[in-house]
């Protein structure tokens, strides 16, 4: 038998039990008041500091539309805290004041990364002013959580906060001054924080196709950069997007010789763009990589992993420790163009030796070439029987490469030939990309060179066109159709290459240029773009 305890009633008169009653509401009351009144007393003072740091010298509703778009905004020109719903408490030892931004902004924002954006409804950006007994601070938090985490429950964003964040919690923590600088940020991973590596490339064999088949690839793993963006959304509608940083990863490159896999992106680094943990770094003269290319701006830098948990279930702190900027790259010294070394070339007995080489071998049934190291010694490579392709595994850094099309396949450069650029590059195997020369010569009784006139535009474009899959199958389709759109209004096949070709490259940073049968002399070859009948190519010889 389970004895259960016997509650005993204390028996009162009505008006007393309603005397204590009262007393104990009152009282009540009283201790709520006193805190509601230092409360509101602290957050007056904040806001006082906030205001008087931070003054809008433009109206609210209108500032933006001063400044030009995409230019740096000034945030504390456009948003505000909304003072009438602050959430004070103590953490860290520290006075915060986490508050929503002022609705009447109409502000939203979210992140892109690469060209996707993500939808402003995951995202959700509270004001901070700290106060560590000593002195003010006011950051602008933003929260991004993964789709995979909300689910149809977009409710799930308010759980996450400055103060505590869900268990299961999976997307980006990004913190700004209150001027829209960044400052750094943090990324969950059901819950944890994500422990990023410092990124290792490794060597490996390299493969150049002449037509269209496999991609030139590293055997093992590859580099996978992503380029972060804060983006900034008015009343629903997109207004612009900011640059942030450039985080890279190992992946496997789909060989099946390395590990890896898919997963979140790694967390933006606490260091804002361009900038490191320790002292500044002296960088040599490198070219520009595809990358760290955005009008100057864009530096990938390496990241440093998170901080120690919070020791609670808030989200850590902004970022604090001290961030260097490394000083300007110095530009490597201007290249002649590329007429100026075609006609080196012309006058480099042993380039010509080993192009009229190749010339003897376009009837063969496989590919024959040469890469050329940095010091111009050649090294012969020879492709496999019936397939058109060379193999390339350079273990220095390559001044150039020149090979065949042999009989049935095409009479000019192939995309993967001009993609074979870009990938040698970006394993650091091309000794300077402004002299870089790639060659070909063809069983059509037509040569080739390919060089690379502007690197800065040629990162741009294959950022575009080359730098993964879906953008090279595009890339490639245009030049194919192109192609066909010219044999059928009646240009020869020769030309009809030419021509697609030359449409494929516009704006490419590369210079196609096309020899005669001893090498002895090249012309550029650009396109006069008309209508797609009456389309030239425009000839000038390199005199």
């Amino acid at each position: 038998m389970t004895l259960k305890p016997k509650t005993t009633l204390l028996k009162l008169p009505l008006f007393f039990t309603f005397l204590i009653a009262a007393l104990i509401i009152y009282s009540c009351r009283k201790d709520n008041n006193n805190s509601q009144a230092q409360s509101n007393s602290q957050i007056d003072e904040a806001r006082a500091w906030y205001e008087n740091t931070f003054p809008v010298t433009n109206k609210i509703s209108g500032g933006l539309q001063t400044q030009g778009a995409g230019k740096n905004h000034d945030l504390t020109q456009w948003i505000k805290p909304d003072w009438q719903h602050p959430n004070a408490y103590i953490r860290n030892g520290e006075s915060v004041i986490e508050m929503p931004i002022d609705p009447a902004s109409k502000f939203a924002s979210s992140v892109k990364l690469n060209t996707k954006r993500f939808n402003p409804k995951y995202s959700r950006s509270y004001y901070l002013v700290i106060h560590d007994s000593t002195k003010y601070n006011a950051y602008i938090l933003t929260i991004v959580a993964d789709s995979s985490y909300v689910g149809n429950d977009l409710s799930k964003l308010g759980h996450n906060t400055y103060r505590k964040h869900d268990a299961d919690f999976t997307g980006s923590v990004l913190y700004f001054t209150p001027k829209g600088d960044y400052l750094g940020g943090y990324g969950y991973n059901n819950g944890k924080l994500m422990e990023p590596g410092t990124p290792e490339v490794k060597a490996g064999s390299q493969q150049i196709n002449s037509v269209h088949t496999d991609d030139l690839k590293d055997n093992y793993m590859k580099q996978e950069c992503t380029d972060w963006y804060i983006v900034y959304y008015k009343d629903g509608e997109y207004w612009y997007d900011e640059y942030l940083t450039t985080t890279c990863t190992m992946v496997d490159d789909g060989s099946g010789q390395g590990g890896g896999g898919s997963g979140p992106p790694p967390p933006p680094p606490p260091c804002p763009a361009g900038s490191h943990p320790g002292p500044p770094v002296i960088r040599p003269c490198i070219p520009p990589a595809v990358a760290s290319v955005d009008n100057g701006n864009k530096v990938a830098v390496n990241y440093v992993p998170p901080p120690p948990p919070p020791g609670d279930d808030g989200l850590p702190p902004p970022p604090s420790q001290s961030c260097s900027v490394d000083p300007p790259r110095e530009p490597c010294p201007v290249e002649e163009d590329p007429c100026a070394q075609a006609k080196k070339l012309v006058q480099d007995a042993a380039f010509k030796s080993k192009m009229n080489d190749l010339k003897s071998k376009v009837t063969l049934s496989y590919e024959t070439g040469y890469t050329i190291d940095a010091s111009g010694s050649y090294k012969a490579v020879q492709g496999p029987a019936g397939q058109a392709f060379i193999s390339l595994s350079p273990t220095t850094p390559l001044s150039g490469y020149i090979h065949t099309h042999y009989t049935g396949t095409l009479p000019t450069f192939s995309g993967t030939d001009v993609k074979a650029i870009y990938d040698l590059q970006q394993k650091n195997k091309i000794a300077n990309i402004s002299t870089f020369t790639a060659g070909v010569v063809t069983a059509s009784g037509t040569t080739y060179i390919m060089k690379v006139n502007d690197p800065a535009k040629f990162a741009t474009f294959a950022a575009g066109n080359l730098n993964n899959d879906a953008n090279f199958k595009q890339f490639e389709l245009y030049y194919s159709n192109k192609e066909i759109t010219y044999e059928v209004t009646g240009k020869d096949k020769v030309t009809a290459h030419e021509m697609a070709l030359l449409s494929a490259l516009q704006d490419s940073g590369l210079t196609i240029l096309k020899g005669n049968n001893t090498f002895s002399s090249w012309d550029t070859y650009t396109l006069k773009e008309t209508n797609g009948i009456n389309d030239s190519i425009v000839i000038i010889n390199c005199k």
